[in-house]
C-alpha cells in the first residue's frame, strides 16, 4: 500500500483512474436530481467516483462519490479498510504540525471578490425530492478558536440563499458552533474558510473523532506522514490547504439566523429546517481548471458513512476501553449509520460489566442509540452470531437497560426533542462459571482427518453440481 502524501485531489484522480476506479462523463448532465441520481446508483453497487465534465449552468466540472466504496478510503490511507476499522485511532494521535508557506498557492490561482463572487457559479447539486435547495455537502469548515488559535476542521452541509450568503448547518454543541459563539461573545465576527477539494487525506481526517482544541490538520498531516502545506486566506485570517481546488472565505454573520432545511441526512430519513448561522462570502479563490466536489449521503451505506465510520468505531473503541481493557473489537453497523448502533464484543470478568460498557457508550459524544454487548466468542462483525447470542444470551427483562432523555449529537426523525434520545443496551452475554458451557454451541468432535469437501472433490457430484455449492452463492 501507498506509503506516502497524495499532494492533491488531482493525484488521488490520477490514480483512481489508472486502477479503473474513476468514470469520466462528458455528455451534459443536470445539477438537479440528475447527477446525486447517478451518485447513488455508483454507491449502491461500491461502483467507480464520477467526474463530471459538463455541468448544466456552471463552467466547472463536478466529482461526486469520491468515497462511495470502501476500497478507496483504504487506498487514500494506505491500508485496508479493515485495517483502519481497527486501528484509526492509532493514526488519529501520530500529530505532523501544519506548516504555513508563503510561496503562490495553488489554490489562489484566481481570485475573485465583490460582485464577481457567486457561490452558484458552482455547480451545487439538489439531492433529494424534498431539499429545501442546491446544498454544498463536501466542504471542510475550518475556523480558529480566539483564545488559543487552534484550528478546527469539519463538514456541515450549507445552502446558499444568495449569491454571497450560505447557512452553516453546525448545530450547538459542535466544536465549530462552539467556536462561533466564542467570537460572538467577544463582540467579534467569526472567520470562516469553506475548503472544496483538498487532498483526500486530509477530508478523511477532518471526520476524526479529536478532542476540542486538536487541530484535524495535524491529525492529516500525521495520517500523511508529513505535515501539510498550508496558505493564509486573501480576505481572512485563517489557514487553508495550499493544494485545494476551492476556498470560500467570509465570517458568520453575528445574529443572523436562516432556516436550513429539510435536507435528507445520513441516517438515511430527512432532518427538518431549523435555524442556522449564515455565512457571509468575502472571497471564492480556486485553481485554474478547478474542481467542484460534492459528497453523497442518505440512506447507507454512501461516501458519508464510509469515511465516518472508522473515527466513530475509534471513538466507540477508546470509550469503552475506560471502563474494562478486556474489549476485543467493536463493530458500529452499516444499519445504524455507521453511528447508532454498536456491538461490543468482551473478555468477560464481572457479571456487571457489560451493563458499564453500554451505559458508557451511551453517554458518549458518539451518539449510540443501541448498544449491543457480546462475549469474546462472538465475532460482532458477523450478525447472524449476534442475532444468535441475543436469542440464546439474554432476556428481555434481565438483560435490556433503556435510559430515558439522554443527550445525542444525532439527526433522528424519532427523538421526542432535539439532540436528546432515549438508549438502549442489551447484555447478550453469557453467565460466567460452570453455567457457561450450556450457552455454548454443541461441538462436534471425533471427525478429525475427514473432509466432505476433499470426498466431493473425487465425486461425480462435484462435476454435476459445480464449485458454486461449495463456495457459497456467486452474487
Amino acid at each position: 500500500m501507498r506509503t506516502t502524501a497524495w499532494h492533491d485531489l488531482r493525484q488521488f484522480l490520477d490514480a483512481l483512474e489508472l486502477r479503473g476506479d474513476l468514470l469520466r462523463i462528458s455528455d451534459p448532465v443536470d445539477w438537479e436530481y440528475q447527477a446525486v441520481g447517478l451518485t447513488r446508483q455508483s454507491s449502491d453497487i461500491e461502483g467507480p467516483a464520477l467526474l463530471f465534465e459538463n455541468m448544466r449552468d456552471s463552467s466547472f466540472s463536478c466529482l461526486s462519490g469520491l468515497f462511495g466504496a470502501s476500497r478507496r478510503v483504504a487506498l487514500a490511507l494506505g491500508q485496508d479498510y479493515d485495517y483502519l476499522l481497527r486501528h484509526f485511532g492509532e493514526l488519529e494521535s501520530k500529530l505532523i504540525e501544519p506548516e504555513l508557506t508563503t510561496s503562490p498557492a495553488p489554490c489562489q490561482e484566481i481570485v475573485l471578490t465583490g460582485e464577481d463572487i457567486d457561490i452558484l457559479s458552482l455547480p451545487l447539486l439538489r439531492h433529494f425530492e424534498l431539499d429545501g435547495g442546491r446544498y454544498l455537502t463536501a466542504g471542510l469548515q475550518v475556523a480558529h478558536d480566539p483564545d488559543t488559535g487552534v484550528g478546527n476542521v469539519s463538514i456541515h452541509r450549507q445552502l446558499p440563499l444568495d449569491r454571497n450568503h450560505l447557512t452553516v448547518f453546525a448545530p450547538l454543541g459542535r466544536h465549530l458552533r462552539t467556536i462561533i459563539e466564542r467570537w460572538h461573545e467577544r463582540g467579534e465576527r467569526a472567520e470562516i474558510a469553506v475548503v472544496i477539494g483538498a487532498d483526500p487525506v486530509t477530508q478523511i481526517a477532518s471526520q476524526a473523532r479529536a478532542p476540542y482544541g486538536v487541530d484535524e490538520f495535524a491529525i492529516a498531516g500525521g495520517m500523511r506522514g508529513e505535515a501539510l502545506e498550508m496558505v493564509r486566506c486573501t480576505t481572512i485570517d485563517v489557514r487553508v490547504p495550499a493544494t485545494a481546488e476551492i476556498v470560500i472565505e467570509g465570517f458568520i454573520v453575528p445574529g443572523r439566523l436562516e432556516d436550513d432545511g429539510p435536507f435528507g441526512e445520513y441516517p438515511g430519513t430527512y432532518s427538518e429546517a431549523k435555524p442556522a448561522p449564515v455565512m457571509e462570502i468575502t472571497a471564492i479563490t480556486h485553481r485554474r481548471g478547478a474542481i467542484y466536489q460534492n459528497t453523497l449521503t442518505g440512506t447507507p451505506m454512501t461516501e458519508n458513512h464510509w469515511m465516518m465510520q472508522p473515527s466513530a468505531t475509534a471513538l466507540a473503541y477508546r470509550e469503552a476501553l475506560r471502563i474494562t481493557p478486556e474489549i476485543r473489537s467493536v463493530h458500529i453497523t452499516p444499519g445504524g449509520a455507521s453511528r447508532h448502533h454498536v456491538i461490543v464484543s468482551l473478555k468477560k470478568r464481572h457479571p456487571a460489566e457489560p451493563r458499564n460498557v453500554m451505559l458508557g457508550l451511551m453517554a458518549s459524544t458518539l451518539g449510540a442509540k443501541l448498544v449491543v454487548v457480546v462475549d469474546d466468542d462472538i465475532d460482532p462483525y458477523d450478525l447472524q452470531q449476534v442475532e444468535w447470542a441475543v436469542n440464546t444470551r439474554m432476556q428481555p427483562d434481565r438483560d435490556v437497560v433503556v435510559v430515558p432523555g439522554l443527550y445525542s449529537p444525532t439527526l433522528d426523525p424519532s427523538a421526542p426533542a432535539a439532540r436528546t434520545s432515549a438508549k438502549m443496551g442489551i447484555d447478550a452475554t453469557a453467565p460466567l462459571g460452570h453455567e457457561r458451557r450450556m450457552y455454548e454451541p454443541p461441538r462436534i468432535i471425533g471427525d478429525d482427518g475427514w473432509s466432505l469437501r476433499a470426498l466431493l472433490d473425487d465425486s461425480d457430484w462435484s462435476v454435476s453440481h459445480g464449485a458454486a455449492y461449495l463456495d457459497g452463492p456467486r452474487a
